[in-house]
């Protein structure tokens, strides 16, 4: 199977767990993100969605599999319902 996008799903969700992941200040916070996590793996799945609609979208810039773009967008929905 080839890539449509920069990422499979599965990279983007590794990508974006391990950048929401870097504010961890402990071990207890880390499992306590890590289980965060799995309960919003739905959330990061319509993240991955909607950064595929906007790859497709020629008017729309292109950064939405980078740190940057997973940052702005993905990793930020994420700390909003933290």
């Amino acid at each position: 199977m080839t890539k449509e996008y920069p990422m499979t799903y599965d990279e983007f969700k590794k990508r974006v767990c391990e950048l929401f992941m870097e504010r961890a200040e402990s071990d207890q916070e880390l499992e306590d993100i890590k289980k965060f996590l799995k309960e919003e793996e739905g959330m990061i799945e319509g993240e991955y969605a909607n950064a595929c609609y906007d790859y497709d979208n020629p008017k729309y810039h292109s950064n939405q599999f980078t740190d940057d773009g997973l940052k702005h967008q993905a990793v930020r929905v994420l700390d909003m319902i933290y």
